[in-house]
């Protein structure tokens, strides 16, 4: 008997993106496979938000607005709108970022040919909120074709390289996702990308080398407000590491712990360095080096301009070894030969 077709809903928090909605919820009007359910949860918006919600109910019949009576944060949004959810799949959306139309269809079909698959994700372009493309992300990646990669797999790859799980092109199943526990709070921007590795390495996930999607780097973001506090940085760095500790041997491969912490560091810091105005110390907070290298990497944030974060960038890499230069040089390489996906559709 041949199994139902997997349904999807898409899961969208929003605070005060009114300005930034339209372009987030035209792109979900324009997937060739259209979700069978949109939750959009407004987190006790401010603005307009709300308005603009309403006026793209004829274009999205399915997309159902619901109202936060206080703020509960993106992480408490999202685990309402996975309670509320009813697909067997999900898409957890940023307001502020934006899908390529055959990101769901890829991605579905991608979970009904392995159903073993915790996950599916792609690759995504990278553009600034000011309108500056910079490249794509992951930028390390996980495999050249599409294939389903096992817990094994993902086990022997977190030794080389992180973080190519990005929300904005990842769609779950619901059920795996919520038996895993939703979204940790404590772990704050970091919630959706623990989640992630913890999911892939229970069940495996399957990677697409296709950009199906732009992350919209906004100034005032989830990600960005981590990256400029420090002490908040490294609450929830500790955080993660001791869950992962307490996992170790059974889920996460042992001393992933310490890696995590070096290439959350190195992520913090390197969002700093790509600051307008950079605060060498906020940089030396962030990667949490003391001693002879935390001067040198101060210094090297002190030098203006792109010599300063070139600089501050090869201190980074050299003291926190964040991925295998190997892979990245060999991502770098196949994306320049085939000419990439700066374009951003429509």
């Amino acid at each position: 008997m041949t199994a139902p077709p997997l349904t999807l809903s898409v899961i969208m928090p929003n605070r005060n993106h009114a300005a930034l909605l339209p372009r987030a919820l035209d792109a979900l009007a324009r997937q060739q496979r259209q979700a069978d359910e949109i939750l959009v949860i407004d987190d006790a918006s401010t603005d307009d938000s709300r308005a603009v919600i309403a006026g793209f109910r004829e274009r999205l019949p399915r997309l159902r607005l619901l109202e936060n009576p206080e703020r509960l944060g993106v992480e408490g949004s999202l685990n309402r709108g996975l309670r509320e959810a009813t697909g067997d799949l999900v898409y957890c959306g940023a307001s502020d970022d934006a899908t390529d139309p055959g990101l769901f269809a890829t991605l579905m079909a991608a979970l009904e040919a392995n159903p073993r698959a915790a996950l599916a994700c792609a690759e995504a372009r990278v553009i600034t909120y000011t309108g500056v493309f910079k490249g794509y992300r992951p930028i390390c990646r996980p495999g050249w074709h599409e294939a389903y990669l096992g817990p094994e797999e993902t086990a022997r790859l977190l030794g080389h390289m992180d973080h190519w799980i990005l929300s904005v092109v990842a769609v779950y199943r619901r059920a795996t996702l919520m038996a895993a526990g939703a979204m940790d709070d404590r772990l704050g921007a970091f919630s959706d990308s623990f989640l992630a590795r913890q999911l892939a390495l229970r069940d495996g996930f399957v990677f697409v080398p296709k950009v199906l999607g732009t992350w919209f780097v906004q100034e005032q973001s989830h990600s960005r407000a981590t990256s400029r506090d420090s002490e908040m940085l490294h609450r929830l760095v500790a955080h993660a590491r001791q869950r992962i500790e307490a996992g170790e041997g059974s889920i996460f491969p042992r001393g992933y712990g310490a890696v995590f912490d070096r290439r959350a560091r190195f992520a913090a810091a390197r969002l700093a360095v790509e600051e307008a105005k950079r605060d060498p110390n906020l940089v030396v907070a962030l990667a949490g080096l003391t001693g002879p290298v935390g001067s040198i990497l101060r210094a090297a944030a002190g030098l203006p301009g792109p010599v300063g974060r070139i600089a501050s960038l090869a201190v980074l890499t050299i003291s926190l070894r964040p991925m295998s230069l190997t892979r990245l040089l060999a991502t770098a390489l196949r994306r320049s030969g085939n000419g990439g996906g700066a374009r951003v559709p429509g």
